[in-house]
């Protein structure tokens, strides 16, 4: 199944198995038979803004092909609302592909952006953080993510170490909590709390918007490239060894204006542009300049040329 046409669930309909775990707004459901690789969130809660899910669910349909297998491929979407009768009980979402777990204590363990924060400890089991190009590479993969929600006026809300996963080489990340996520100026599908360290000082009283998500981003970008779990705008940047030095400045420069007021921090395309190796952006090559044509020329008449003369009688001759 691909959940693709955004239809509603009933919740009798899905074929559901073992609880995969529960946080303070839901619990998660692995789905199985036809309906495995996908699970389900289960509010436990009563007030779901259900009109704020199904604009959610509606995105990936609204998108060309390219944009809609980036974010499809790279967060836990809402593909199609659960409900129960016409009260709204949950969404289905994709599984977190195999890449993006480890084991540690023997047991199954998601690869956090938190273990990117810290330096490696022998109780993460096989977790191994990145080295510099894959750290630079989890910075940029972020950067176009947030470019591609921002574009499509999608405030991210609640970023935090817990809720950006990250896979070894090939190098890709997978958002979660994508429940969380609004359009400007709506309610989102349930109340976020914000997560301690990684809030915006200037968030307004309304709660997050896209001036909110490009500080979050600052804090994401400079944090992975330092291994500094508490960095803030305004603090220079440790960075790790082995970064390119025009990826080093730029994104010293990006991180402190981040802590700069609203409406003057860097957005996610200066963050891509910061973190490119280059700095700059591919054009396709100017068309040759047409010379004009080499056409036999008329030979010119060099005589002088003999103007009319208007004769004006005095007046009172007729």
């Amino acid at each position: 199944m691909t959940w693709l046409d955004g239809s509603d669930v009933q919740v009798r309909d899905l074929r559901v198995g073992a609880k995969l775990g529960q946080g303070g707004q839901g619990a998660v459901h692995e789905l199985q038979g036809l309906q495995s690789g996908y699970v389900y969130k289960e509010y436990l809660a009563a007030n779901v803004n259900g009109d704020a899910l199904t604009r959610l669910v509606n995105v990936p349909r609204t998108m060309a092909a390219h944009e809609r297998d980036l974010l499809l491929g790279q967060s836990a979407w809402p593909l199609a609302r659960v409900v129960d009768g016409a009260k709204v009980r949950g969404f289905v979402m994709r599984k977190v592909p195999p890449g993006f777990w480890g084991r540690r204590a023997n047991k199954p363990a998601l690869r956090e952006l938190q273990y990117l924060l810290y330096e490696p400890k022998k109780l993460w089991g096989d977790i191994v953080p990145l080295d510099a190009p894959g750290r630079l590479e989890v910075a940029r993969k972020a950067a176009e993510l947030f470019f591609l929600l921002h574009s499509r006026h999608l405030v991210v809300g609640d970023v935090s170490m817990r809720n950006l996963l990250w896979s070894p080489p090939p190098v890709s990340i997978y958002l979660l909590d994508c429940d969380a996520i609004r359009v400007v100026g709506e309610r989102p599908v349930m109340p976020q709390p914000q997560t301690p360290d990684w809030n915006d000082p200037h968030q307004p009283p309304t709660g997050p918007e896209l001036d909110t998500d490009r500080y979050k981003l600052a804090l994401l970008v400079a944090r992975v490239l330092s291994v500094r779990a508490e960095l803030r705008p305004g603090e220079p940047v440790p960075f790790v060894d082995g970064l390119p030095g025009r990826v080093v400045k730029e994104v010293a420069a990006r991180f402190a204006e981040a802590a700069r007021g609203p409406g003057l921090r860097p957005d996610a395309a200066q963050w891509i542009k910061a973190l490119s190796d280059r700095g700059t952006i591919d054009l396709p090559p100017l068309p040759p300049v047409r010379k004009p044509p080499d056409l036999p020329k008329a030979p010119l008449d060099v005589r002088p040329v003999q103007r009319p003369v208007i004769r004006l009688r005095p007046p009172g001759q007729g």
